[in-house]
């Protein structure tokens, strides 16, 4: 099978898009498995790099939270050098357990942690960005995986599934939506075979060749400050799409 970036997603049938989706996660781990970990961090800090300069476009009626953008920064940093392995292990810890409070309700680790507690204290209280809340699950998921190295592209499947096939087509192409959450199948074959959803992953795969390329970081990372999954125009568009 060819690597997940070498396919030429325009080219494919619609069933052929809903299938290339439910094996992106899968397909994704196994194109970049004989990778060094440097080289899996970097495919993920581009993407969500690029995402992110398009999102905090988004949502124009909440707080663009800050802390989504220092997390991408230390990730650079990270991999340039900049910060050592027990900082930016300390950042994620506080990352996560300020995360779960917001997602889920679980302040287990805020309460046991006294440095998180105080991370949460001054990033996320109060938080009323809801609508990067799947955004921020799935970068959190990047921090933990940058420090575990075990590579899920769960993240990536989170994002792209989750919020933009699932709720962004709605402001670029006439997707099927059914108020009840019935016929979910026919929406998402519908979503995926949209012009707008093969370029969101003509970038992924832009971004997971650049991975692969071997460009100086400081380089690629001056690069990412201005590339964008939707442009700043587009990405005022989308709000209120919870």
């Amino acid at each position: 099978m060819k690597p997940i970036y070498k396919i030429d997603f325009s080219a494919l049938s619609a069933e052929e898009r809903v299938k290339f989706m439910a094996d992106l996660r899968d397909w994704s781990a196994e194109s970049f498995a004989d990778q060094p970990a440097a080289v899996q961090i970097l495919a993920q800090i581009l993407i969500f790099t690029r995402w992110w300069n398009s999102y905090k476009h988004m949502a124009p009626k909440e707080p663009t939270p800050e802390i989504l953008g220092i997390a991408i920064e230390l990730l650079w940093d990270f991999l340039e050098g900049k910060c050592g392995e027990k900082e930016f292990a300390r950042f994620q810890q506080s990352f996560s357990d300020s995360a779960l409070d917001i997602l889920v309700g679980d302040d287990g680790g805020l309460n046991e942690d006294p440095e998180s507690d105080a991370f949460y204290k001054r990033y996320f209280v109060p938080w009323k960005s809801l609508s990067y809340n799947v955004f921020l699950s799935d970068l959190a998921t990047v921090l933990e995986e940058a420090v575990s190295q075990n590579f899920t592209w769960d993240a990536v499947e989170g994002v792209l599934y989750g919020d933009i096939g699932d709720t962004m087509m709605d402001f670029f192409e006439p997707v099927y939506r059914n108020p009840d959450g019935y016929e979910r199948k026919r929406r998402e074959k519908e979503a995926y075979n949209t012009p707008t959803f093969a370029r969101v992953i003509a970038l992924l795969q832009q971004d997971m060749r650049a991975a692969l390329e071997r460009t100086p970081l400081a380089e690629l990372r001056a690069r990412y400050r201005n590339e964008y999954l939707f442009s700043p125009e587009e990405s005022a568009k989308i709000s209120d799409y919870r």
